[in-house]
């Protein structure tokens, strides 16, 4: 299961870029023939490995990994389609709209509140409306949810001004501060982490077996493309690494385009703000996930000083985070926290004390 349910947050982390492998060394014609037939006989063993290993999937069965696709402008799910997903022992069931947004309702209520962002808001681990961190505060709707693993705050903000013509006057939008501080670099590029073109989608969902296929041949062909995943203390040194006036300035730019847009569009904004999953660190042998204070005072300052209200973002949201949280808390591929360990408080409750 090489590119299992794990493939979920492929890559979400930052803008890491795959190594690279150059020859300076000049070679003879025979020295030639046998690194070609050598290259050739190990990417024939790799290929023949994938097809032996692929299980037997069909439309009918669940999936072992989360199908999304990029158009050129914004990351989505398959449209208007039903699947499920396999992690591990858990079961998750996905239907979809005419757009890619996944439908998630009970029949209580007859209004959608539309959502935009990444895989955080998306319910990796949910399978019933209430089970939401959303739905604690909109109880009384049902959700379209827009979003899809490596769909970036921009990539957002594109499918809103592609689709306006669906948009209703108040809408959701989620920034998960784990990953997307990183997409708002100029040298973000998301064919670096997204194997599917969306025109893909449907073919994959009859013959999943050729999704690996797709991802190797990006591995091949592109250099650039990645599956690294970083883990908490990786992604917790790149960020005190990284320069800081550079990502507030990337958050100011943002916002400032967020609420233009909001404006141009006549929209109504509540945002919500995620705190990232690496502000915590992992004490494996109790199994916990303890907050590191100085770490989250740095991320909370540059959340409270680059998102402000406006008239047209009215509403802005932030995640409390507890000082401590159990492994189990994190979803399945280890980057996400759980949607029941989510509590959100207004920015004036969290910003108050930084």
């Amino acid at each position: 299961m090489f590119f299992a349910a794990n493939n979920i947050s492929i890559a979400e982390e930052n803008s890491a870029a795959a190594n690279s492998f150059k020859t300076k060394q000049h070679l003879s014609g025979s020295n030639f023939l046998r690194l070609l037939f050598g290259i050739k006989n190990i990417l024939l063993s790799i290929l023949f490995c994938f097809i032996l290993f692929i299980p037997k999937t069909n439309a009918k069965s669940c999936l072992s990994f989360l199908p999304y696709g990029f158009n050129d402008f914004y990351v989505h799910l398959p449209k208007k389609a039903s699947f499920c997903i396999r992690q591990g022992k858990l079961l998750s069931n996905y239907e979809t709209d005419s757009y890619g947004g996944r439908l998630i309702y009970n029949n209580e209520s007859n209004y959608y509140l539309q959502v935009f962002g990444d895989s955080q808001v998306l319910g990796l681990d949910i399978q019933k409306i209430e089970e939401h961190y959303l739905h604690d505060i909109y109880k009384k709707n049902n959700f379209i949810i827009y979003a899809a693993p490596n769909n970036g705050p921009y990539e957002v903000i594109n499918f809103l001004n592609k689709n306006k013509i669906i948009l209703k006057k108040k809408i959701i939008v989620t920034f998960n501060f784990s990953n997307d501080i990183y997409r708002l670099s100029n040298d973000w590029d998301v064919k670096n982490f997204v194997a599917l073109r969306d025109y893909e989608l449907d073919e994959i969902l009859q013959y999943p077996f050729k999704y690996r296929l797709i991802v190797f041949k990006n591995l091949l062909l592109n250099k650039n493309f990645t599956l690294i995943r970083y883990d908490n203390k990786k992604m917790q040194s790149l960020f005190l690494h990284s320069n800081q006036k550079k990502i507030y300035n990337n958050l100011l730019k943002y916002f400032e385009e967020l609420n233009q847009t909001a404006e141009k569009l006549d929209v109504e904004i509540e945002l919500i703000v995620t705190h990232p999953y690496w502000v915590y660190s992992i004490n494996k042998k109790k199994n916990k996930l303890l907050l590191q204070r100085d770490l989250n005072k740095k991320v909370e300052k540059l959340i409270c000083n680059t998102f402000k209200k406006t008239n047209n973002i009215n509403k802005i949201l932030i995640t409390e985070v507890p000082d401590e949280l159990s492994t189990k808390d994190l979803t399945f591929d280890k980057k996400h926290l759980k949607s029941n360990k989510i509590k959100l408080k207004t920015l004036g409750k969290i910003c108050e004390k930084v």
